[in-house]
């Protein structure tokens, strides 16, 4: 196994097959759960011996920015408009069709 190390010894990253540039070779035990649990600086490399970062902070991801677009905004207001008009036209229509046959809307 190789690992990648950053210059405070925190463990970035492993390979298990081959080599990576950089990488130191470790032979050694690793802590229980390492593979699963693997994120970068979560574990160091201490005297030969990888051990649990007690000082780890996991990164904080950004949120994303859930609010429309004034892009998308638009496109909101077009589309209710061409709904409106569609329903008018409608409502036009079933009353031409109404006096075309004689009978008045009530």
């Amino acid at each position: 196994m190789q690992l990648l190390i950053d210059n405070q010894q925190a463990i970035t990253g492993y390979v298990t097959v081959g080599s990576t540039n950089q990488g130191i070779e470790y032979t050694g035990t690793l802590p229980d759960g390492f593979d699963k649990n693997f994120k970068p600086s979560l574990y160091l490399l201490q005297n030969d011996t990888v051990v649990a970062n007690q000082n780890y902070v996991a990164p904080v991801e950004p949120t994303p920015d859930i609010r429309p677009t004034a892009e998308q905004e638009s496109l909101t207001v077009t589309a209710q408009q061409i709904a409106d008009q569609q329903q008018h036209i409608a409502s036009l229509e079933q009353a031409l069709t109404s006096l075309a046959q004689g009978g008045t809307k009530s």
